[in-house]
């Protein structure tokens, strides 16, 4: 193959990436709001366990 061949296939191949790599950035950003979003909900949930292990006294009839 010839270089002007190589850097044809080079820019149909960049064309053809270019939507791919914007979708995969606005998965990555995506991807941090569910995680901060789970974090959030672990971290609420082990602070809610703490307060559920609380032992209660059984009522004695």
């Amino acid at each position: 193959m010839t270089d002007q061949e190589l850097q044809a296939i080079r820019a149909i191949m960049k064309e053809e990436l270019a939507p791919i790599k914007e979708e995969i950035s606005m998965i990555k950003e995506d991807l941090e709001e569910v995680r901060t979003g789970v974090n959030t909900l672990l971290d609420w949930a082990e602070r809610t366990s703490q307060a559920i292990e609380f032992p209660l006294p059984k009522v004695i009839e």
